[in-house]
């Protein structure tokens, strides 16, 4: 699962975004034109858990959640060098999809 990988989501209803993701060693990092992503995720059997944290850099694109910086608890199923995820603002109703697809190895 570890690589370089793109991100298309929704949010709040008509709400969408894109952005890249890099998944190493139980960690995520990424980004989009205002947002920064952070924190960890596991891998077992094609199966994605992660823990993200969101937070703005930038102003002048709205939040797919509208909020400036949240936590987002993802959960997905990997098929090839696609993963579709699910997730939730833990503690409210707001919920998150998204398809990642893999652009490329890490280096060694």
């Amino acid at each position: 699962m570890e690589g370089f990988w793109t991100v298309q989501f929704t949010g709040l209803p008509g709400a969408w975004g894109n952005g890249v993701v890099t998944l190493i060693a139980g960690q995520v990092f990424g980004g989009d034109g205002a947002f920064l992503y952070a924190r960890t995720y596991t891998d077992a059997q094609n199966q994605l858990t992660a823990n993200i944290h969101v937070r703005r850099y930038a102003q002048g694109v709205p939040s797919v959640m509208g909020q400036d910086q949240f936590d987002l608890a993802l959960t997905g199923a990997s098929s090839g060098d696609v993963i579709g995820v699910t997730g939730s603002i833990p503690g409210t109703a707001l919920r998150f999809q998204g398809t990642l697809t893999k652009r490329g190895k890490l280096p060694r």
